[in-house]
């Protein structure tokens, strides 16, 4: 903040919140959650880690020499790495029926939560996965390479944003925020 102008605030100058935990998720493998009760609209945490080149990144991958498990879209032609220098957010899982979404600030990702979300709730958001080559794969070899977990109602099958369902950043129906039972 700067002094003596109060409301000239940056993103850069808020405090990250402690609003997430991580620990083992049913959805897969680890998961992040919510540490206490989330309102809806509350900015949770910045997606952090290495920028990098999009097509960087993909060569890497088809040499064999990295995985791109932590990889959030910025732009066509930047990414972030949330495997190295990441934080908790790269843990949040996948789901159909979200409760977070990404919004991008500034060229930082921050995300959002989509509605209120109880104590102990898994936080998500869609992948709404794309072709790195712009071609479409089918529904059916979508599910087999990139299958979804999340087990919503509406689930898709697949982390692919599929052909004929625009990509939304909001789900039509809000998924209920439930608490994991213990």
């Amino acid at each position: 903040m700067s002094p003596g102008n109060p409301l000239s605030i940056k993103i850069s100058d808020w405090p990250e919140r402690d609003l997430v935990r991580v620990q083992a998720s049913a959805i897969h493998g680890t998961g992040a959650f919510a540490k206490g009760p989330i309102s809806r609209g509350t900015r949770i945490i910045e997606y952090k880690g290495q920028r990098c080149c999009k097509a960087d990144l993909l060569a890497a991958a088809e040499r064999g020499e990295r995985q791109l498990t932590y990889v959030l879209n910025l732009d066509e032609e930047l990414a972030i790495d949330g495997a190295v220098a990441g934080n908790e957010a790269r843990f949040l899982n996948h789901s159909c029926a979200p409760n977070c979404e990404v919004i991008i600030f500034g060229g930082m990702p921050h995300l959002y939560a989509l509605q209120d979300i109880l104590e102990g709730a898994e936080l998500t958001f869609d992948y709404q996965l794309q072709s790195p080559t712009g071609r479409r794969l089918s529904r059916a070899l979508s599910r087999e390479l990139f299958p979804c977990h999340c087990g919503a109602q509406a689930c898709r099958g697949t982390l692919v944003a599929l052909r004929g369902r625009p990509a939304r950043a909001t789900p039509r129906r809000p998924a209920p925020s439930v608490a994991p039972q213990p």
